[in-house]
């Protein structure tokens, strides 16, 4: 006859270890969770703020582009990822035939845009900016 160990042979007096186990290792397991999808929110509004700033800041360099349509065009950009608030700065703020460059500055402030309670980046702004020479059919 073989000896067994004992949570071998009886399966139910695991079960108390096992509770005690999940107890200890479940809340662990789900703040490293949320953690990774906060930082994971916050690279894809990062990675888009970028393509905002530079998709704002070449739709304004071409001759007869205004300053709002920047800021349109960022504030849209930023709505596809469900950014609703954000600052949109253009400089200069009237572009003309004498501008040689403009910049896009975009900020936003991460606590108001997080799809879950921002525990890891609450006080975050999310800075990008692109600075692009304007174009001139003069060649200068």
């Amino acid at each position: 006859m073989r000896c067994l160990p004992s949570h071998v042979r009886n399966p139910q007096a695991n079960r108390g270890a096992t509770v005690v186990e999940f107890t200890i290792v479940a809340p662990l397991f789900f703040l490293l969770l949320f953690a990774a999808m906060e930082f994971a929110i916050a690279g894809t509004i990062r990675s888009t703020a970028n393509n905002a700033a530079y998709e704002a800041a070449r739709l304004i360099v071409v001759p007869g582009a205004t300053n709002q349509e920047g800021v349109d065009e960022a504030t849209r950009i930023m709505s596809v990822v469900g950014v609703n608030n954000l600052t949109v700065n253009v400089t200069p703020p009237v572009i003309d035939e004498d501008t040689l460059e403009v910049t896009v500055d975009i900020a936003i402030p991460y606590s108001q845009n997080a799809y879950f309670t921002p525990w890891f980046m609450g006080n975050v702004t999310i800075q990008s900016t692109c600075t692009l020479n304007t174009e001139r059919s003069d060649g200068s």
